[in-house]
């Protein structure tokens, strides 16, 4: 069964422990996913988390930050099944309507939603199958809402069929947490236009390419989603390559701008782009 809540005409009765709100205030930038999940963990089971950028006119997702809980030697679950997802079948995912619905009525960025979807009641039969059948996911939670006017966010909860659906007890108490994700992205990280990495990073690159020009078009392309903050598992998704290359391109990237008296960290390559 799926199940729809709107959180910003509602309010949550579950009482959440103080330390979640310390593991959510350890949220950044470069950090997103991990702070979540850990604060998650304390109130219910939750295996994966996926933070998920929905531009609008029918573009492909983002996934800009992701974690486990216990990560496989071998494979990046989380990494596996979005590559999946945003090529074949985003189009048909109830969360991309309804942030769609969001973005048309909801200009002041105001609204939390949260979804509850069983894999039984996934749309898609081959989505079903090559994502939540092979993994053996018995469903998902999302809670929605956008930092920003130019950026809607799904943040996606699993958990393995070893802990079973999410149960209605569960749901009550993970609810509040919606709401309280979302403040704490729009207070935290709007400032410093973390997302809208599709236009962003293009006028970064721009940015790079007048001011550096000694960069390649890898290093040029990592640099810009530094400065969008986009996090090194992001970024590799976003380019499709390993998370080691973005870290050898990003050492690259800030030896060659120290050499021209550039920066060497996010906040100054920032401030160096739009300051300067």
């Amino acid at each position: 069964m799926q199940e729809f809540w709107d959180l910003s005409r509602t309010t949550g009765t579950a009482r959440l422990p103080v330390s979640v709100l310390s593991n959510l205030l350890d949220i950044s930038a470069q950090t997103m996913s991990q702070p979540i999940l850990e604060a998650i963990n304390q109130i219910s089971g939750v295996d994966y988390i996926s933070l998920v950028e929905h531009p609008p006119s029918g573009q492909k997702p983002t996934q800009v930050a992701y974690a486990a809980k216990e990560r496989q030697p071998h494979r990046d679950v989380t990494r596996e099944c979005f590559e999946r997802y945003r090529n074949l079948y985003f189009k048909q995912d109830p969360v991309t309507h309804l942030l769609d619905q969001m973005h048309t009525r909801d200009k002041k960025c105001e609204e939390v939603t949260a979804l509850h979807v069983m894999r039984e009641d996934i749309p898609d039969n081959a989505w079903k199958r090559d994502i939540y059948e092979r993994e053996n996911l018995p469903d998902r939670l999302s809670f929605l809402f956008a930092p920003s006017p130019e950026c809607r966010l799904a943040v996606n909860l699993y958990r393995s069929a070893q802990r079973g659906h999410f149960r209605p007890s569960e749901l009550e108490t993970l609810l509040p947490m919606g709401s309280l994700i979302a403040q704490v992205f729009k207070s935290r990280l709007v400032s410093p236009k973390v997302f809208g990495a599709a236009a962003t990073s293009e006028q970064f690159e721009v940015a790079l390419l007048a001011r550096a020009p000694l960069l390649s078009a890898r290093e040029r392309a990592v640099c810009a989603r530094i400065a969008t903050g986009m996090s090194v598992d992001g970024i590799a998704v976003d380019l499709g390559v390993a998370p080691s290359t973005v870290m050898t391109l990003r050492k690259r990237a800030y030896a060659k701008l120290q050499a021209q008296g550039g920066p060497s960290d996010r906040l100054r390559l920032v401030r160096w782009l739009t300051v300067n």
